[in-house]
């Protein structure tokens, strides 16, 4: 998750849209919707009937989908911050 977010950033910064706190976040945690999907694939190869077997399954699957998101989110945007302090650091104004 870090290092596609910082390349997005980085193109970011190029077209000079520095407004990269939340977009940054979002990046990251992109890889819980797909998370999320492919449990909704896998849901639909095993057989069930009865419905609280949906609930608790898609429950749960919500649960640790919005965990992923949170987590992954925030390793985006810390990765970005570090990659922002370091690129400015390295300027030299005279």
């Amino acid at each position: 998750a870090a290092e596609g977010t910082i390349l997005v950033q980085y193109f970011r910064l190029c077209s000079e849209d520095h407004q990269w706190w939340w977009p940054t976040f979002l990046n990251g945690g992109a890889v819980a919707i797909y998370v999320f999907a492919y449990s909704c694939k896998y849901f639909q190869e095993l057989e069930t009937s009865h419905p609280s077997t949906y609930i608790l399954y898609f429950g749960y699957m919500g649960v640790v989908s919005v965990a992923i998101f949170l987590a992954a989110g925030s390793v985006g945007m810390l990765s970005c911050l570090w990659f922002n302090k370091k690129i400015f650091s390295a300027i030299k104004c005279d």
